[in-house]
């Protein structure tokens, strides 16, 4: 008797590591190169006409 071990596609693992592993370049190039991030345009609030 052969027992399957319920496990996602490979591409979901692929896909998931991925994210992960950018989010985490992406912390360390925040860390690196602060004045990068800083420079980017932020939306500003304005106000909503009725």
């Amino acid at each position: 008797m052969t027992t399957q071990k319920n496990t996602p596609p490979k591409g979901v693992l692929i896909a998931v590591g991925t994210i992960a592993l950018l989010i985490i370049l992406y912390f360390i190039l925040a860390a690196i190169f602060p004045e990068i991030f800083e420079s980017l345009s932020q939306a500003e609030i304005q106000p909503v006409n009725n």
